[in-house]
């Protein structure tokens, strides 16, 4: 490990939990890039989803693939 690297681990010990997971989330992105395309799908499929189990969709479908099994 590289002395700053080290030097940024110490640090980070003593960040609170928010902040490491706010520093997590921008670590993240910056190596793989944000994908707003899918960022608005996964939104999409939630409220699909969402809509399904309130609507009763969900369990219908579930019932549906194991008669089906």
């Amino acid at each position: 490990m590289s002395t700053v690297v080290a030097e940024i681990a110490e640090k980070i010990k003593t960040l609170s939990a928010t902040e490491k997971s706010e520093l997590l989330r921008m670590l993240l992105e910056d190596m793989d890039g944000v994908d707003q395309d899918a960022d608005e799908a996964w939104r999409n499929e939630i409220v699909r989803r969402v809509k399904a189990i309130r609507n009763g969709e969900a369990a219908i479908n579930a019932l549906h693939e194991e008669w089906q099994e």
